[in-house]
């Protein structure tokens, strides 16, 4: 039996009933705020799905899609609100009302009496975000929308509050000594490449790790089509790994 997360990935792949969990944007504002002016170009369609964002990576389209789905642009059978028309409508002189009005709607858990924004710290809107099911690097990512979509309506926001910096995904790398000298800086030979001194350099990466690297994370949020396209592209690149291990 398949437990935590790859079970829940499990069972939405098979079809089973499950309650989706929607998370806080994580797209960047920038590229929120312009999808919205090519729906004002292009129309707002009778359904937002994912030929909509069409031009994209499957992982962009993913994020703006549940941006939609969590600040009610969209509705359960994909069909647009009446926020996202208001929203489509608007210049920029009146967007920035209309998306205080969205924040103050859907960012409660930021709002008294949990949190104070006006005197909060950068460690406490991070928390916030936690407790809504966001964890990793995707915490820096939701964060940063949250404060450009404020500073575009007027919200005050603590200047104790910044975008929480990434984690790292891997091991911190080491700086390199310069060649020809042979020692580091505080004049001991560190930077020897002979035999018998220091570990041997790791090896290089194949083509397929360095792609692996860049693979975004699972989202148990996307549209299943997309799920599907990153089950097959996750299991393309492992088999890939696969065959260029040496034997």
């Amino acid at each position: 039996m398949l437990r935590g997360k790859w079970g829940t990935e499990a069972k939405l792949m098979a079809g089973q009933t499950e309650q989706k969990v929607v998370t806080p944007p994580y797209v960047t504002y920038r590229t929120f705020i312009n999808s919205l002016i090519k729906l004002k170009e292009r129309g707002v369609p009778a359904r937002i799905d994912s030929s909509v964002f069409s031009g994209q990576s499957n992982s962009g389209i993913a994020a703006l899609l549940a941006a939609y789905k969590y600040l009610g642009l969209m509705k359960d059978n994909a069909a647009p609100s009446d926020t996202l028309h208001q929203l489509v409508a608007a210049d920029d002189t009146n967007r920035g009302a209309l998306i205080k009005a969205l924040l103050e709607s859907r960012y409660s858990f930021l709002q008294s009496p949990q949190l104070d924004l006006a005197n909060a710290t950068t460690q406490q809107v991070e928390s916030a975000f936690r407790e809504q099911g966001i964890k990793g690097s995707t915490i820096t990512k939701a964060v940063s929308f949250f404060l450009a979509a404020a500073g575009d309506a007027g919200i005050g926001v603590s200047g104790h509050i910044k975008t929480p910096a990434a984690k790292r995904s891997g091991p911190a790398r080491t700086k390199r000594n310069g060649r020809g000298s042979g020692k580091g800086s505080g004049g001991s030979e560190s930077g020897n490449t002979g035999a018998g001194t220091g570990a041997p350099p790791p090896a290089a990466k194949t083509a397929a790790e360095q792609l692996l690297g860049k693979f975004p994370d699972f989202d148990p949020t996307w549209p299943e089509e997309i799920k599907t396209k990153w089950f097959e592209s996750f299991a393309s690149l492992r088999g890939a790994m696969l065959k260029e291990e040496p034997k």
